[in-house]
């Protein structure tokens, strides 16, 4: 059965009215949105997303409030939903076929989208720069030199793009801020894809670990995570 959020979520409010802090305070600090925390406290699951992750911001929450051993109780009754595994039913009369695993499509994909992004990249770096000419009566043989004019500009500098690509295998949820700005948030789901870019870096708190890999500029960044853990990361 789902634990008992109700519980959870009063509790929660009370320590952190308590200890003086806002909604906007913890909202700030988690890196979630206001709307979740409230439905957090209130116990609405309705505006909430799977259990999995709940239970990852409620972790997140109580760490923040430093009440982590004063949560426990409220955990001690819960029951995780069985996991039911699907059991093929088998057919007759047909020919078994070989199938391909599904991470040969997710790493090809992911193969195609470098090599693209690498085409591009290499593109990008091409610039054609304009000359420029002095359109000049030649009146001797000899050029003057004090008449000649040098106009030399240096070449314009492209602005250092940072790209980050998100592949998902695992349903997942993801808040990204970029440069320190503008935050945006997805739930992914698997074979989904999301590429981003910023100037200076990214700040990620991810739902779900084990679900994703992260990408900077086509070279892997090496995250890791279990299932179900929620963990942060910043990429510059």
């Amino acid at each position: 059965m789902p634990i008992d959020l109700v519980r959870i979520g009063k509790f929660l409010k009370e320590k952190r009215e308590e200890k003086g802090l806002s909604i906007v305070n913890v909202s700030k600090v988690l890196l979630l949105r206001k709307s979740a925390i409230e439905a957090i406290e209130n116990g609405n699951w309705d505006n909430l997303p799977h259990q999995v992750y709940v239970k990852g911001y409620i972790r997140e929450y109580a760490n923040f409030l430093d009440i982590s051993n004063q949560l426990a109780p409220f955990l001690v009754d819960v029951v995780e939903p069985p996991i039911t595994e699907n059991i093929p039913v088998p057919q007759e009369n047909t020919t078994p076929r070989r199938r391909i695993p599904k991470r040969v499509f997710i790493y090809s994909s992911i193969i195609f989208i470098l090599i693209s992004v690498f085409i591009y990249e290499q593109t990008q770096k091409i610039q054609i720069i304009p000359q420029n000419y002095d359109n000049t009566e030649q009146v001797s043989t000899k050029p003057n030199p004090a008449d000649v004019k040098t106009d030399k500009k240096p070449a314009p500098e492209l602005p250092e793009v940072k790209r980050l690509m998100v592949t998902c295998h695992e349903r997942s949820w993801v808040s990204i801020v970029i440069d320190g700005a503008e935050k945006k948030e997805f739930m992914l789901s698997p074979h989904e894809i999301i590429m981003l870019n910023a100037k200076e870096g990214f700040d990620l708190l991810i739902g779900n670990a084990g679900g994703v890999k992260l990408f900077l500029n086509g070279k892997d960044t090496g995250f890791t995570g279990k299932n179900g853990e929620v963990k942060r990361i910043k990429l510059s």
